[in-house]
């Protein structure tokens, strides 16, 4: 699928999501930044729903953070997120992408959010993961001064 919103937009993986709204998080003021940077310049933004689920599992059962209260914030947020111009129609993407043997740092999800990156020509990603610059990506953290 050809990008037709001008390169002007991003996908979004769930460590940004987190530290939008995770007000303690390390990343909190870094993606408050890149947040700004983005509406400003008016992108569009890919925010896939099972990328939202993700985050709002992490939110609620990572045993450093314990916020189902934050999770249940991010899903109310993103209720509507699913009406997307963008193609999620990767299964097969990810099933071929995805290597077994990868570090325990890539999930699944990884691979998915990289698989829509590439159906749908978008080159930047809203996220922290070296993982994304290795295959091909560019982190925004990398763009935004």
């Amino acid at each position: 699928m050809i990008n037709t919103f001008g390169g002007k937009s991003a996908i979004v993986d769930a460590d940004a999501l987190i530290g939008l709204i995770h007000e303690t998080d390390a990343l909190h003021s870094s993606c408050l930044k890149i947040a700004k940077y983005l509406h400003r310049r008016k992108f569009l933004l890919f925010i896939p729903y099972p990328i939202v689920l993700e985050a709002a599992t992490t939110l609620a059962k990572d045993k450093t953070i314990k916020r189902p209260d934050l999770a249940a914030r991010l899903l109310k947020d993103y209720a509507t997120v699913e009406k997307t111009f963008f193609d999620t129609q990767v299964g097969e993407a990810v099933a071929e992408i995805y290597q077994s043997k990868t570090s325990k740092k890539n999930t699944p999800f990884d691979y998915y959010v990289l698989a829509c990156a590439r159906k749908n020509n978008i080159k930047l990603v809203f996220s922290f993961d070296s993982f994304y610059e290795k295959n091909g990506l560019v982190l925004l953290k990398n763009v935004v001064k």
